[in-house]
């Protein structure tokens, strides 16, 4: 008889992380019990580590309650690892979340009830809590109530990939990941942000709905580190900006002239982007205008989108 097919594939990419793989896996292990009566899989994509993070994962999977594929994809960036860990994924719904993330014990059986119903193509992201108290109130979503994504809101934020998921037929409409964007790339991150927005260009319906989580162990304690992090945001954004801009059926248009707007009212004494973190709108705009330069300076690069 031939294989049955696997309802949900979980992809996982990782650099260098062994020391805090641990939590990570036996989260999924709780999950993956937990829904013992789907057909689960784990494609865990090791993007060229020099430390044991493969190791560990081995060590893991001989004894998990999922069935594990572990990739290693040479080429560093969170992008290209995401393409090589849903060329090796088999599932009907292929679902993403970070090495520094926990599933929630329900997260594979509230996939599996979201997506069962749908006659039409649905992306939904799902919740992101704070997974540290001590870690600053960033990288998360942690709302309640559900959106769906209009073309007056941003793509960028609407869901993370750090807790999104979708139809293998999604990717087989939209393709792959944009390798110039997200961690490792040249311009920084806004991978998940292009993709979400190619898909709704593309006619398909996008969700954030908090029915599925995971918690966020960023790590991020200082406002120095939130800076960073909020520049590189804003530079992948000025360069999704770049990307779409002569794109008619692309809003980016309009949420560049938000971006302007909101930086010149608080150049006249108007509330900042977020003063508890010391960020503000002005800090913002010039990164993204930095990132529309970057982009337009740059080769075009062989790219899938």
């Amino acid at each position: 008889m031939p294989p049955q097919p696997v309802d949900i594939s979980l992809i996982i990419s990782s650099r260098n992380r062994a020391y805090g793989l641990t939590n990570c896996l036996d989260a999924i292990s709780v999950a993956a019990r937990q829904a013992s009566y789907l057909r689960l899989e784990l494609v865990f994509v090791d993007n060229g580590s020099s430390d044991s993070t493969s190791d560990v994962v081995r060590e893991w999977a001989a004894n998990a309650p999922i069935k594990t594929t572990l990739v290693y994809e040479a080429k560093p960036g969170l992008a290209v690892a995401r393409n090589s860990g849903m060329g090796a994924a088999t599932g009907r719904v292929l679902a993403f979340t970070d090495d520094d993330c926990e599933v929630f014990p329900d997260y594979f059986t509230s996939i599996a009830a979201l997506f069962a119903a749908d006659r039409e193509l649905v992306m939904r992201g799902g919740r992101i809590e704070l997974g540290d108290a001590r870690d600053l109130p960033v990288t998360i979503k942690p709302e309640l109530e559900p959106a769906v994504l209009s073309s007056d809101l941003h793509a960028g934020g609407f869901i993370h990939g750090a807790n999104m998921a979708f139809p293998r037929a999604i990717a087989d409409k939209v393709g792959l990941f944009d390798t110039r964007f997200g961690a490792g790339s040249p311009f920084r991150s806004g991978e998940d942000t292009d993709y979400v927005h190619r898909a709704f260009n593309a006619g398909i319906r996008v969700e954030y709905l908090p029915d599925f989580a995971v918690k966020h162990f960023h790590g991020r304690r200082e406002l120095g580190d939130v800076k960073k992090l909020q520049s590189g945001y804003a530079f992948g954004n000025g360069a999704l900006y770049a990307k779409y801009l002569f794109d008619r059926r692309s809003n980016m248009r309009g949420m560049l002239r938000w971006d302007i707007r909101q930086a010149a009212l608080e150049a006249i004494g108007k509330r900042k982007l977020d003063g508890d973190l010391g960020l503000t709108y002005r800090s913002q705009l010039r990164d993204n205008l930095t990132g529309m330069i970057a982009y337009w300076r740059s080769p075009r690069l062989q790219n899938p989108a």
